[in-house]
């Protein structure tokens, strides 16, 4: 049997061609009931199970509404950082020259079968291997030219500090599967857990009595010292890339944040907006709660003005019973009983007649002064009242550090209406919020800018 290789490239992740959704040109359909089935899970239902925990977690922690995520994977599908929701890779074993599926009447080849059992035990055993690697769609495809498989997983890394604890990322996932971390583009971590794998694979295939060929690279057409001065210029542009790689790192760093101190700026800017609005509203509200308080007390001025009969009417009243009384007492002539000591007083007709309407009114004024001095308590009250309300008003202005501006606000009000001044304030509000808003999109625009740049 001829020496193979070992294919591990990396896919596109379609997932609906990889369970055939649909049919490409270069599938046979009458061998799709060949294809092997592993694992065919939604990958939302697959985010749920790897992160919705975490997701619940981060969320309840949250004192802010707009600082909850509401779906991870929609998230990482939108995020800038090149991030994707999920990897795929393809392992095949052999081309279709010395691999084929069929031979011209259509039975599986022997080499098929060889290729098939090496690439059903590595998936039956990949997620047992690869624990922060969630496997949640695999098939093996047999209705092409050559057997192969689709393996598509999400990486999944624990234990960060902030944010959500349990997270989607390939590096740190390779990183706690033990894979050292990376010194230079050619020796990172994919690198490593790759050469893991194929490691892996050869020696399947040798248990199977498949023969592996290992491409290396050629130097017979270069001299001794043509080669060596060669790999002098290679490691000169290792080190240079090592270099390169650390820079990027730092960059990376300074875009993440840049994008957290964005998100940020994006929460307190519509934190500010929101309060904004709601200093605008109640700016509003005291104006209209003090000039209706003012308005009351005015009126309740006018009325106590009008009725005030515990000065001018209250002595004028006095000085015409005073008067009456006086003449009351002229009229009457004092007389001797004389059938008992008890004094009496002879009053003639006409007099008797005015002491009768001189009673009438003055029980009449007496009835009036109780009525008024009722109506004149109650008046009282409710200045006493309004008044203690503006205060209230005042000091809560006060409070909000509203006090100057709001005075002023008021005072450019003065000669307009209620309706006019409302919707002035609303238009301040308005253009306020429009320039927080064109000032959020430039800074927006500007770590777009420097990301494409990095």
């Amino acid at each position: 049997m001829a020496a193979k290789t070992i294919s591990f490239p990396k896919g596109k992740g379609h997932l609906t061609h990889n369970n055939r959704e649909f049919i490409c040109n270069n599938v046979v359909p009458e061998r799709t009931a060949w294809n092997r089935i592993y694992i065919q899970e939604p990958l939302k239902d697959a985010y749920e199970k790897c992160f919705g925990q975490a997701l619940r977690d981060y969320n309840a922690a949250q004192k802010r509404k707009d600082r909850q995520k509401d779906d991870y994977l929609k998230e990482i599908e939108n995020s800038g950082n090149k991030e994707k929701a999920f990897y795929e890779n393809i392992v095949q074993i052999g081309k279709k020259t010395d691999t084929p599926v069929t031979d011209e009447n259509g039975v599986l080849t022997e080499e098929a079968k060889a290729a098939i059992e090496v690439l059903d035990r590595y998936a039956k055993t990949f997620q047992e291997r690869n624990p922060n690697l969630y496997l949640f769609n695999c098939v093996m495809h047999l209705d092409e030219a050559t057997p192969h498989l689709h393996i598509d997983y999400i990486p999944v890394a624990h234990g960060y500090k902030n944010g959500m604890k349990t997270r989607n990322s390939l590096t740190k996932a390779f990183q706690q599967m033990g894979f050292a971390k990376a010194v230079s583009r050619k020796q990172n971590e994919t690198v490593a857990w790759q050469e893991r794998e194929r490691e892996y694979l050869t020696e399947l295939c040798r248990e199977q009595g498949i023969e592996i060929e290992v491409l290396g690279v050629q130097r017979d057409n270069l001299s001794l010292p043509e080669y060596k001065t060669a790999m002098r210029e290679v490691e000169k542009l290792e080190q240079h890339a090592v270099v390169l790689d650390k820079r990027n790192e730092a960059l990376e760093q300074q875009n993440d944040d840049l994008v957290q101190k964005t998100a940020e700026l994006r929460g307190q800017v519509q934190e500010m907006e929101v309060q904004n609005n709601e200093l605008v509203l109640q700016a509003q509200k005291l104006t209209e709660q003090i000039e209706e308080a003012e308005e009351k007390e005015k009126a309740a001025k006018e009325v106590l003005a009008k009725h005030d009969l515990r000065a001018e009417t209250f002595k004028m009243i006095s000085k015409e019973v005073a008067a009456e009384t006086k003449s009351m007492k002229s009229v009457a002539v004092p007389m001797t009983n004389l059938f008992g000591s008890e004094e009496y007083v002879k009053v003639k007709k006409s007099d008797w007649n005015k002491i009768l309407d001189a009673f009438s009114k003055a029980v009449s004024r007496n009835h009036l002064l109780e009525k008024y001095e009722k109506k004149i308590s109650n008046l009282e009250q409710k200045i006493a009242a309004l008044t203690e309300q503006v205060e209230k008003l005042k000091r809560f202005v006060a409070s909000r550090g509203l006090g100057e501006a709001f005075v002023e606000f008021v005072k450019s009000l003065a000669p307009k209406t209620m309706k006019q001044r409302l919707e002035e304030a609303k238009a301040d509000a308005a253009e306020h919020n429009r320039q927080k808003q064109s000032r959020r999109q430039d800074m927006v625009s500007k770590n777009k800018q420097r990301q494409q740049e990095m």
